[in-house]
């Protein structure tokens, strides 16, 4: 868990010092500077915390269609053999409705390629006809099952002058083609990125 946190941390460093970019434009009779804020931009990569605390790193990308609109894709992926997600792709739309460019209240409409392990216990019995007893037969049938699952969101976005953005957001999907799996997966986050 220590390593994967160093790593995140110096992911989110190093598209930090790479977002350092600033256009600056001079004209030679008023002298104006015009330097490209770094909350201007149309980029955003983000981590989600609350998911990896648990285990389960999220990665995000998002671009920024308009001031009130933005698409991105997620990615999810266990590290720990103990959960039964094990891999989430998440492509999204969302509309803004804050003042600034892309942030305060949003909707968001996702779709989820999502690969749970379902475990099945099977406990038949055997009936032993000659001797009239029933007899356990048990077995155990852990199974990776892919679905694909559309649903909504609704959360917040927030943003510091500096380009640093905090979104806290919630919402369900409800798988489409498997009857084994799950019928509802969630969709939560408290993620902290950087536009740029």
């Amino acid at each position: 868990m220590k390593k994967l946190f160093c790593v995140a941390s110096f992911l989110l460093i190093g598209f930090y010092t790479f977002a350092q970019e600033s256009t600056t434009l001079e004209t030679t009779s008023t002298q104006t500077k015009t330097v490209k804020n770094n909350s201007e931009g149309n980029n955003e990569i983000k981590l989600n915390v609350a998911y990896l605390l648990g285990g389960i790193p999220e990665i995000g990308y998002a671009y920024l269609i308009n001031d009130e609109s933005s698409v991105g894709l997620d990615v999810l992926f266990a590290i720990d053999d103990e959960l039964d997600i094990k891999f989430a792709l998440t492509p999204y739309y969302r509309v803004y409705f804050g003042n600034k460019k892309a942030t305060g209240f949003f909707v968001e409409g996702f779709g989820m390629l999502n690969v749970v392990n379902n475990e099945y216990y099977y406990d038949p019995f055997y009936y032993d006809y000659n001797n009239d007893i029933n007899y356990p037969n048990s077995s155990y049938d852990p199974k990776n099952e892919t679905d694909f699952a559309l649903g909504v969101s609704v959360g917040g976005k927030f943003m510091t002058n500096s380009g640093f953005v905090f979104e806290v957001y919630g919402g369900a999907g409800r798988n489409l083609f498997s009857n084994n799996s799950d019928d509802f997966v969630p969709r939560f986050g408290l993620t902290f990125g950087k536009r740029f």
